[in-house]
């Protein structure tokens, strides 16, 4: 790692931290989010990108550099992207290269490939144990074990591949709720009626499952060395459930998660997409700075400054929608405006999720500048 890389490293990676502390920095910093805009911007198939997990890391990384300065990764890129999304989500993946032309974006199954009656395998035998069962019917076994090969070998190590290109590593891994896991693997409208129909039942598998999301985080963030994690919310969302569904089977187990991840000193990203608005305030709940609000343009994110006030910092936010069919002025105005309404203090800039692949390169330079120019403070 040269001194300059080193320094930049060390400097970025300082910035971040006074932002997430709300102290004084030079500048709002940047983190880059978008898994699928890295291979489109360099020229890359996704073909490519989902089955290379080293040219996905690399091309990651060569995107960061073709940016205008920017502090750092908001999710670490490392193993096979579609990989992961089976994991988090137990669903079907198709993969361009695969079922998928090369140049076309992986795509997810909405279906049901899990039963009522596996809600009882789960009570009985664990999670663990339902996963041996199901990942045969959602993974491709083949990419599956290149996967978890490539992790074991390289994944503690990733980290630095970063650090020595001068970027910062936000987060390094993904955990979530079981309610999301469930929400996956029988399909949301499926799901959505068992919470109602057998509500004691789908409880009970909550719980079961609840600490094997605890100890992964725990157990995941040891092996990288960078101790945050995202805490994933989609169909969770206050908008997508009732308050009496959302007080029993969510909250209290985003509660349960967070507050023991702080306590072995793991910051948690609310990667929250879709509208929390409704429950802004049960945020307060949870320890003061054990956790960062990252909502996906669909929350209003000044009324989560007006309710979280300093109790945690933002990331944020500028909508896919804009970035990818917005004009670089209208990008350049919505960083000047959420700049000037939240920042600078307790405020890291952002895409709302991910930069969508097909988001202009005048976008994002108009992204970078903007905050840049907006940001940047005097003392």
């Amino acid at each position: 790692m040269s001194d300059h890389k080193l320094d930049l490293w060390k400097q970025r990676d300082a910035r971040i931290r006074k932002a997430l502390a709300f102290e004084p920095v030079d500048r709002v910093p940047f983190t880059f989010l978008g898994p699928a805009y890295a291979p489109r911007s360099q020229g890359m198939p996704f073909s490519t990108f989902c089955t290379d997990a080293d040219a996905a890391v690399n091309v990651t990384l060569d995107t960061l550099d073709s940016l205008d300065d920017v502090d750092g990764i908001n999710m670490m890129v490392a193993g096979l992207f579609p990989v992961h999304l089976t994991n988090q989500w137990l669903s079907r993946i198709d993969i361009p290269g695969r079922e998928l032309p090369d140049g076309d974006i992986w795509q997810v199954h909405e279906e049901a490939v899990m039963s009522v009656a596996d809600y009882d395998m789960i009570i009985d035998k664990g999670w663990p144990a339902f996963l041996d069962y199901i990942y045969p019917k959602v993974h491709k076994p083949d990419l599956l074990a290149k996967h978890n090969a490539w992790m074991q070998e390289n994944y503690a190590d990733t980290g630095r591949r970063y650090h020595e290109r001068g970027y910062a590593t936000l987060c390094s891994m993904i955990t979530t709720i079981p309610f999301e896991a469930l929400c996956g693997a029988r399909s949301m409208t499926q799901f959505f009626f068992d919470c109602y129909r057998m509500p004691a039942k789908v409880k009970a598998a909550l719980d079961v499952i609840q600490p094997f999301y605890v100890d992964l985080a725990v157990q995941v963030t040891n092996i990288s060395g960078i101790k945050s994690c995202w805490v994933g919310g989609w169909r969770s969302a206050s908008a997508m459930v009732s308050p009496k569904i959302w007080n029993e089977f969510v909250f209290p187990y985003f509660f349960d998660l967070i507050t023991k991840l702080h306590a072995q000193g793991i910051l948690c990203v609310l990667h929250f997409d879709q509208k929390w608005d409704r429950d802004l305030k049960r945020f307060l709940e949870l320890p003061k700075g054990s956790c960062v609000f990252a909502p996906d343009g669909a929350t209003n994110i000044r009324l989560a400054r007006e309710v979280l006030g300093n109790h945690m910092p933002l990331l944020g936010d500028v909508p896919a929608g804009l970035l990818a069919a917005g004009s670089p002025d209208d990008v350049h105005k919505y960083v000047r405006e959420l700049i000037r309404d939240l920042g600078p203090a307790g405020l890291i800039m952002n895409s709302g999720c991910d930069t969508p692949y097909n988001t202009p390169r005048a976008n994002m330079d108009a992204f970078v500048a903007a905050t840049h120019e907006y940001g940047t403070c005097a003392h």
